[in-house]
């Protein structure tokens, strides 16, 4: 059966019966692809598939219907959005908190260990989950610029500017001119995974590659980078998950 679809700027906006559930499906022309490609976000619940023409969406679209039981098997359930709410528990710095809704509380979000770990989150009950994401972003900020400019300071280094951001495909990125930017997620992961991201960051003022040369200085820097990364590919993916409203 086909499904209605609108097309904006050779982008089409449709649907795609997954099981009992309709997902969006994103068809886009990149004319620089060789072929059509599909990818599912298993976090937004989104399927995107590229054409590398206008002419070819209504295939791509056609190729993905073709597909339903792969698409069905990349969207697990544990790494569906999980918008913050209250009494979810959700990691900062490698410690399960509570959020707690206090709609009494006039200041910023903060932490409240009184008598468990918990973030006490004022405001209107609708607004939670930016309230939350925006705290996470401030810790995040405080403490990668902090081991930033630790790291810095022991190799000798000045950095330049620090960004914030949601990434998907990095934890970092240092550019040839010290700007350094980092997924604000890392504020959710143990303390020595954030810190390896910063130190590896800030290894990358002294060698912008990763040849034996910048593994040296990383370990000089006194961080474990083989269990950051075994932790990362394990434990990364479900932290792209908190704070995402997906679509049902």
């Amino acid at each position: 059966m086909s499904v209605p679809f609108m097309s904006i700027n050779h982008i089409t906006r449709t649907e795609i019966n997954i099981g009992a559930r309709a997902a969006p499906l994103i068809a886009r022309v990149n004319r620089r692809a060789k072929r059509l490609i599909l990818k599912v976000d298993a976090v937004t619940g989104e399927i995107h598939v590229t054409a590398p023409s206008k002419r070819a969406l209504p295939e791509a679209i056609r190729f993905a219907h073709e597909r339903i039981d792969w698409i069905t098997s990349q969207l697990a359930d544990d790494l569906r959005g999980k918008p913050f709410q209250a009494g979810m528990s959700i990691p900062f710095q490698g410690a399960d908190h509570v959020i707690i809704h206090d709609e009494n509380l006039r200041a910023a979000a903060r932490l409240d260990n009184e008598l468990f770990p918990a973030i006490r989150v004022g405001g209107r009950a609708e607004h939670l989950n930016r309230r939350v994401t925006d705290w996470l972003k401030r810790e995040a900020r405080k403490r990668l610029t902090d081991r930033a400019d630790y790291y810095c300071s022991e190799l000798g280094k000045k950095r330049r500017a620090i960004r914030i951001r949601d990434t998907k495909t990095r934890w970092g990125s240092c550019t040839s001119d010290g700007d350094m930017s980092f997924c604000w997620r890392l504020i959710m992961a143990p303390p020595e995974i954030l810190n390896y991201v910063a130190a590896h960051e800030c290894a990358h003022l002294i060698h912008l590659d990763h040849s034996p040369a910048f593994w040296r200085v990383v370990r000089e820097l006194g961080v474990d980078a083989r269990g950051a990364a075994r932790w990362l590919g394990d434990h990364g993916p479900s932290l792209f998950t908190y704070g995402v409203v997906s679509e049902k």
